[in-house]
């Protein structure tokens, strides 16, 4: 009888070991992603901006992103920064959603020179948008502005966006929300021109 109870505990534990190397086999990848892969932090980069000049020689205040892989030992493959929703701020100090019918894609830096989608092993920056000297209006830096987008920061006007990072082995669980507001002014120096366009996360 005991023989028997020992050959029985032994076909299961086999039966559960053949499973679980069918499994491994098909989905382990996605499950050493999931316990032990990339996890993507963002934070503000340099929150006064950068400036800079087009070829045009305008003047503009570029604005950035940072992520960082805290995982540095699992890469992540293929990552693109998506604003995936937007908010105007109302009369009554409430945000309003704006139509976005599909998530647009946050410029990497130097976009000319880097591909669509970067592997993230330490940290990466991106382009979150830029205020040209005399323009009108504060612009999210894309790759492609959809023709009834509504994401332009006016005079004396404020949005929130929500980032998150999609990888193809990573995404991210909730967004960061960043609060943009500006009041029309522009300035060469950096220190003044944070009292006229302000970036701040939304916790």
């Amino acid at each position: 009888m005991r023989s028997t109870t020992i050959e029985i505990v032994a076909q299961v534990f086999a039966a559960v070991g053949t499973v679980a190397v069918a499994i491994l086999a098909i989905w382990g990848e996605k499950i050493r992603d999931w316990i032990a892969g990339p996890e993507l932090q963002f934070t503000l980069h340099n929150p006064q901006g950068d400036l800079t000049k087009w070829q045009t020689s305008i003047r503009t205040i570029y604005y950035h992103i940072k992520v960082e892989n805290k995982r540095r030992w699992a890469l992540a493959r293929r990552t693109r920064i998506l604003c995936t929703g937007l908010a105007k701020k109302a009369a009554d100090g409430s945000f309003v959603p704006e139509p976005l019918v599909v998530p647009v894609q946050l410029t990497w830096s130097f976009p000319n020179f880097r591909e669509l989608v970067q592997n993230i092993r330490t940290e990466e920056v991106c382009d979150l948008g830029f205020l040209d000297e005399g323009s009108q209006q504060f612009k999210l830096a894309l790759y492609v502005y959809p023709n009834n987008f509504r994401g332009f920061l006016s005079q004396n006007e404020a949005m929130r966006i929500n980032v998150v990072a999609s990888a193809d082995n990573f995404t991210s669980r909730s967004p960061y929300v960043l609060e943009i507001s500006w009041d029309g002014k522009w300035s060469s120096d950096l220190n003044e021109m944070r009292k006229h366009l302000t970036i701040k996360e939304v916790l």
